[in-house]
């Protein structure tokens, strides 16, 4: 039974998941829905120019290990000579001229027997396909960082927008009734006044926001590399939970030995080891197999009939090719110390990446706490800051509080509100970043994310 060819099947399966990517996108901006997280995770997976260079980079890197194993096979090479001659002949008093086409055809066949710098070669081929993944890999979460921090950018770009607007609208209302109080003696001019100027500054902050909102927008076009409509938005009663483990040492733990750029830096130490092997094996002897077949076209001249004729050779030779280096100068052993300081190089750079690696993890946790404990403190203080913008609105009702202190109550309502939401969205993009950081952040992460959604 003939197997399928995978290489067709890859890319047809590929070209059938773009395809439905482009029409998932269409039926969202035809009916107007809203778009999650992680769907626009699959449309920047397809469309983003970073990504897509990255994964262009893994296939190219992954080609070396290939290149490598090449030398470790046989190579066959057909030559051909053709070859066009005048001669002339001079013998017993007689003069030939003769004109002919010679022409030589070979097959050569190599193969090493004993490289065994060609053999270290292959093996470092293969680790450095393992860097080449791992790099892909961080670009992979290079993308969930970039498109988390557009989409939770322009939640609160939003947010923010939305709060102005509420604002706004607070202080028209506020406004009105100072202009009602005045008029009926209730009020100084001064309250009314002062309502208009919240009103004109809300305006501007508004605009601001508006534009605020539209540079977003476009921050998060750029990496889906498609028109985005509306977002899913993070319920205000969500509640985050902590990091699991719950304690700094064991995310550190865990950078130590996942880290990427740990990881890179230790297969970068491997290749650095094969490097010395490859120095050392200098002084050792290699050892080919060849073997050729040749057949070559020959004119000779018969000296009793004066004339020249052609005859055909073919030859078939087998043979073993050794070279045994004896001295070269002293750059054999140059080459060892060489490789030698670029090992302890390698070394170094280990353990300065499991260094990186830990405190950025410990630091990236301490953000999440912190993140989380300003969520908390953030939703008492917009319980409070709503409690107390009721109970200014009940006494300047009665006339015990003036509008001033209406519309600062307001303002600061507005703001603990805004401030919130941020809060909630800096604490999902800080506990993204910290499974970066541990090398953990993969699509089945930001899908715990986008399951906190709800449109």
């Amino acid at each position: 039974m003939t197997q399928p060819d995978q290489p067709k099947l890859q890319r047809a399966s590929s070209g059938l998941k773009g395809l439905l990517t482009f029409l998932g996108l269409a039926l969202v901006h035809t009916l107007g829905l809203a778009q999650s997280l992680t769907g626009l995770y699959e449309m920047a997976k397809q469309r983003d120019a970073t990504y897509l260079a990255a994964a262009s980079q893994l296939k190219a890197d992954l080609e070396t290990e290939h290149q490598a194993f090449a030398a470790l096979l046989p190579s066959i090479n057909l030559g051909a000579r053709i070859e066009k001659q005048e001669n002339t002949y001079d013998a017993f008093g007689m003069s030939i001229d003769a004109s002919r086409n010679p022409g030589t055809y070979s097959l050569v066949l190599n193969q090493a027997l004993f490289r065994p710098q060609a053999w270290e070669s292959y093996q470092q081929s293969q680790l450095s396909g393992e860097i080449a993944r791992l790099s892909f890999r961080q670009a992979e979460q290079d993308l969930i960082l970039r498109l988390s921090r557009a989409y939770f950018n322009m939640l609160a770009a939003q947010d923010e927008l939305a709060n102005f607007r509420d604002q706004k609208k607070a202080i028209v209302e506020q406004l009105a009734f100072a202009k009602a109080n005045f008029d009926v003696g209730g009020a100084t001019i001064t309250d009314q006044q002062e309502a208009q100027a919240r009103h004109d500054l809300v305006i501007a902050q508004e605009l601001a926001a508006e534009n605020q909102l539209a540079v977003r927008l476009l921050q998060l076009e750029t990496i889906v590399g498609a028109p985005v409509d509306k977002l899913v938005a993070l319920p205000p009663a969500t509640q985050l939970s902590a990091p699991n483990p719950n304690t700094p040492d064991a995310w550190a733990e865990l950078a130590r030995y996942n880290n990427v750029l740990t990881q890179q830096a230790q297969l970068a130490q491997l290749i650095a080891k094969g490097e010395v092997k490859k120095a050392r094996y200098g002084h050792l002897p290699t050892l080919d197999l060849t073997a050729q077949v040749v057949e070559t076209e020959q004119q000779i001249f018969d000296g009793s009939s004066g004339r020249p004729f052609d005859i055909g050779v073919d030859s078939t030779t087998i043979g073993l090719v050794m070279n045994v280096p004896i001295f070269s100068g002293g750059a054999t052993q140059s080459k060892v110390r060489q490789q030698a300081a670029l090992l302890e190089k390698a070394s170094n750079n280990v353990d300065l990446a499991k260094q990186n690696a830990t405190q950025t993890a410990k630091a990236t946790f301490l953000q999440v706490q912190t993140g989380l404990a300003q969520v908390k403190a953030l939703e008492t203080a917009v319980a409070s800051s709503a409690l107390a913008l009721q109970s200014n609105k009940t006494a300047y009702d009665v006339g015990i509080r003036i509008n001033v202190d209406v519309l600062n109550a307001q303002q600061q309502f507005n703001a603990a509100q805004r401030d919130l939401s941020k809060a909630k969205y800096t604490s999902l993009i800080n506990m993204l970043e910290l499974q970066a950081v541990t090398g953990q952040l993969n699509a089945a992460a930001i899908q715990q994310v986008n399951s906190l959604l709800a449109d």
